[in-house]
């Protein structure tokens, strides 16, 4: 069982840092409204085959009044945040858009503990101190590209932490083949609309683009966070964050395989100690866990 739970959680990390190399190579061409557009339409499609395949299409597409409006906020919330992430890919080097988005972590503690009452511990705190020590490292005499990335990543982390907060808050509530299914449909609605209203959504018939879209939509809203999903039904939640801990590491090699780039050694190192700070968070988790646990 933790075996299995393992090699979802290294599968979700993998296609997600791969993932992020797709967006890149679409972001060059498509607008970011556009992408995300067509990025959550695939992904709801895909997810739904797969429900179809699998005989689960009733418990994906059945869902109260009540759990529309919550899957509503949280696609909006979620909307947020991905425009400002592929907004930063569209800057940056994916690897170090991949390790600045560790940031949802730190923001998703910083938000439980206020919302959920979820004390921050003096030994997270440290992990904190090394995270906001690899952003500056990173940060300090930085491009104009990667200080805007920097900047939206910060933006994306607060609108996925809250996201996560909420989705944690009812997380026996709906069903998680639905949520994801919802989240998706409800994504592509917001993005559809907006790239209508402003004008920046392309229709899309070029042959290539499509596919890498196709590949988009299979790795990022399907694979991987179906796979951090399953991942969590055979190992603990603060296992298999851990393990996706290892997403910004795909990307990089990823990105040096595909297109020929790789961060440079201030963005690596800045990237190193974000990780490190967000593993370590995650690290004194289980142990409190365990403790709390033997205690009980």
């Amino acid at each position: 069982m933790r075996l299995r739970g393992d090699l979802w959680a290294v599968v979700s990390a993998l296609s997600t840092g791969a993932g992020l190399i797709a967006a890149k190579t679409a972001l060059e061409e498509l607008t970011t409204l556009t992408f995300n557009t067509y990025l959550f339409f695939i992904g709801a499609i895909i997810i739904m085959v797969d429900a179809s395949l699998s005989g689960r299409v009733a418990e994906t597409v059945r869902i109260t009044r009540a759990q529309v409006l919550f899957m509503l906020l949280v696609a909006v919330l979620f909307c947020g945040g991905t425009f400002s992430l592929y907004w930063a890919v569209a800057l940056a080097e994916p690897a170090t858009v991949s390790f600045l988005s560790r940031l949802e972590l730190v923001t998703t503690l910083i938000l439980a503990g206020i919302f959920l009452k979820e004390r921050v511990t003096l030994s997270e705190s440290a992990g904190l101190i090394l995270v906001i020590a690899g952003i500056i490292v990173m940060r300090y005499k930085a491009s104009v590209e990667l200080s805007r990335a920097v900047a939206l990543v910060s933006v994306s982390a607060l609108f996925f932490g809250a996201g996560e907060v909420l989705i944690k808050s009812r997380i026996s509530w709906i069903n998680h083949r639905a949520l994801i299914f919802y989240r998706n449909v409800f994504m592509t609605a917001i993005f559809l609309a907006a790239g209508l209203v402003t004008g920046q959504l392309a229709w899309i018939v070029d042959g290539r683009m499509l596919l890498i879209l196709l590949v988009a939509g299979i790795l990022l809203p399907y694979l991987g966070r179906l796979g951090y999903l399953k991942a969590m039904q055979n190992i603990s939640v603060s296992r298999a964050s851990i393990i996706t801990q290892s997403q910004p590491f795909f990307a990089a090699v990823a990105a040096l395989v595909v297109l020929g780039t790789f961060p440079t050694w201030r963005e690596l190192l800045g990237g190193l100690l974000i990780v490190a700070g967000a593993v370590a968070i995650k690290l004194i988790e289980m142990g409190l866990s365990r403790n709390h646990k033997r205690a009980g």
